[in-house]
This record gives C-alpha cells, sequence and structure tokens, in this order.
C-alpha cells in the first residue's frame, strides 16, 4: 500500500513518520539529469517526472541532498506537462519581507522560456521571494486573476495545511476519486493535491473542491478556481530554514466530471457551518483559512462593515498570502454566504 513520507527542512535529516512509507521521492542526481530514456520494451519516451518517480526512491532525502542541486529546469517542464502552450497564466512573485506582490499574466509557452524561468529564479534565490502559478486559464484579454478571469479549467486542486499527510493517505484511499496526477510537497506535512481535468465549468469545479476538501480535511477556503499555488523546483521560504517543493508525477491522464463524486450546493450550505462550529470547539485544529472564516462570521454577525472586514484580513494575511486583498474579499463573501442561509445579522453587499 502507498504511504506518505512527511518532508523536513532541507537541513535536517530524513525521518519516516509511524508506519508511512515513502510515495513522495525526494531527489536523487537521476532526477536532474535525466535524458529521456526509453523504457525496455517499450518504445514510449518516459517523462522527466517518471524518471524522478522511478529512480529517486531508493535515496532519503539527506543522502540526495548532499547528491546534487536541484534541476532548475523543473519548474518550466511542469508548466509544459500542465497547460496548452497559449493558455495565458498569472504568475505571482511574492516577497514576504517587503510585503511587494509582482502579478505577471503570460502565455504557458512564455513562462517555460528560459528568461523568464531565470528571472523567477533570480527572484526566489536572491530576493527569497515565494512563487505561485495559476492553475486555470484566464481569457484572452485578462489584467487580472478572478473568478470572472477564468476562461477554461484545467485542475482541480486540494490544499493541505492542517495535519496534511494523514489527510492526503485518507484522499487516496477513497474509492470516487480517481488517481491524482501530481502530489505536490511544499513544505513539512502540507501537500497539494491536482488533477488534470478537461470538460469543468468554473462553479462545477469550485462545488467539487468544496465537497472533497470537507471530506478529507482540506483547506475548505482554497478552493477558488482563480487560486494560484506553488510552483514545484521553487524554495518555500514561509518557515524556518528553505524548503524546496517538490513533485511526484502519478498519471497523465486527465480527467472529467464523471470521474468525481457529486456534491450538492445545498449540501455545502447545511454542513460547513456544523463543520466550522465543531472545529472552535478545538482551536488548534483549525487552519489559518478557518480561522479568518471564523472571525469574518463573527464580525459580519456583530453588524461591522464588510469592506472593513476584508481589510482587517488583509492586513493581517499580507505576508502570508500571494494576494492578500483577493483572499480576504472572498473569506467575507463567503461568510456572508453562510449567514444568508442561517439568517444572521445584516446583510450589507461587499462593494
Amino acid at each position: 500500500m502507498l504511504g506518505l513520507r512527511r518532508a523536513s527542512s532541507n537541513r535536517e535529516s530524513n525521518s519516516l513518520t509511524g508506519r508511512f512509507a515513502a510515495i513522495l521521492p525526494m531527489p536523487s542526481t537521476s532526477w536532474f539529469t535525466w535524458t529521456g530514456v526509453r523504457e525496455r520494451g517499450s518504445s514510449r519516451r518516459s517523462s522527466p517526472f517518471e524518471g524522478m518517480i522511478r529512480r529517486s526512491t531508493a535515496m532519503t532525502w539527506s543522502e540526495s541532498m548532499s547528491a546534487s542541486r536541484f534541476d532548475p529546469t523543473i519548474p518550466a517542464i511542469y508548466v509544459r506537462e500542465n497547460f496548452e502552450p497559449a493558455d495565458r497564466l498569472a504568475v505571482v512573485v511574492l516577497n514576504k519581507r517587503t510585503n511587494s506582490v509582482i502579478q505577471r499574466i503570460a502565455t504557458a509557452e512564455a513562462i517555460a522560456e528560459p528568461a523568464f524561468q531565470a528571472w523567477l529564479h533570480h527572484r526566489n534565490e536572491h530576493d527569497r521571494s515565494e512563487i505561485y502559478i495559476s492553475m486555470n486559464a484566464l481569457h484572452a484579454n485578462a489584467t487580472g486573476r478572478t473568478k470572472r478571469d477564468i476562461a477554461a479549467i484545467r485542475h482541480i486542486y486540494l490544499d493541505f495545511d492542517t495535519d496534511g499527510t494523514a489527510a492526503v493517505e485518507r484522499l487516496l484511499k477513497r474509492g470516487d476519486t480517481p488517481k491524482p496526477n501530481y502530489l505536490i510537497n511544499t513544505s513539512p506535512d502540507k501537500w497539494q493535491v491536482i488533477w488534470k481535468v478537461a470538460g469543468f465549468g468554473k462553479d462545477q469545479a469550485e462545488n467539487l473542491q468544496r465537497g472533497l476538501a470537507r471530506g478529507v480535511g482540506a483547506d475548505p477556503a482554497a478552493v477558488d478556481c482563480a487560486r494560484v499555488l506553488r510552483l514545484p523546483g521553487f524554495e518555500n521560504h514561509k518557515y524556518n530554514g528553505a524548503h524546496t517543493v517538490r513533485a511526484e508525477r502519478l498519471g497523465s491522464d486527465r480527467y472529467s466530471p464523471d470521474h468525481f463524486p457529486i456534491f450538492s450546493s445545498e449540501e455545502h450550505i447545511k454542513i460547513e457551518p456544523a463543520r466550522l462550529a465543531a472545529g472552535n470547539r478545538v482551536r488548534d485544529s483549525l487552519s489559518q483559512s478557518e480561522r479568518d472564516w471564523a472571525y469574518a462570521k463573527r464580525a459580519l454577525a456583530r453588524g461591522e462593515k464588510p469592506e472593513s472586514v476584508a481589510a482587517a484580513i488583509a492586513n493581517h494575511r499580507r505576508k502570508d498570502k500571494p494576494d492578500p486583498e483577493y483572499y480576504a474579499e472572498l473569506t467575507v463573501r463567503k461568510a456572508q454566504d453562510v449567514l444568508r442561509s442561517q439568517d444572521i445579522g445584516p446583510q450589507r453587499p461587499l462593494r
């Protein structure tokens, strides 16, 4: 049975936690020097990620770290494997020391080019900036990154911030969900799970992500279709020490809505408040997003203006989110939706 290995800092030695075996292989020299050999008896040319998975499992993380630096081409490979060349995507560069946010919109083909990648690597290595990429394609004339700007759903995704290893383990055991295309380890015990998809509408994708998040313990606020996720191959500087964002490619299939379970919108409205109330009784189990959501609900129920609540959340999360204003506005809107469903508090629109 597959299991998950909890990540540790690049400066720490490798250790296995509990009964988990290694499903996320840590990089070996072969990950970064893979040249596309053919498998014996096969005419199919393997993917660089398949080479990484196939040959790196014998090495521990500490061994691999001493063997080789990370291949700077990994982010470009990931972009090319996940998007059409003409897909317009948002790349967000967040410097938490200066609170500066740069968002650039370009095609997947342009983002994967050496010059663009060199700029991202410079920002990540020398400025210690965090690197994010949108997971769905934007309209040709989009100048921002909102739900309205999304032209095509390319991925279904979940973000696991709390007890992530155990939560992903539960997800992989579900019988009603297809095998993910990628497992992304962003830092110790924190994961992102990615499916490549086609045929989804925006509301349909968000509804599915809400249902899955509730069922397996993923972040319930990280389900909007305009979200950016970390780009594999770059360093995560959020915590003490640097953590390289690592990807395991599990498959290349592209899934349709028929491959996933169906969740009704009414089901979310009824269950999410109950889940939040239960979480409030065990405060330490709440994720950052759930705390913000709970705060927004309380503040709105007291009659505070939505704009003031959103501004407070954005200011508090300025160093944690690539786009704190967008995150705060989304959190407040979700809190308003729940309050309306419960007929609680004043119903001022968020302008």
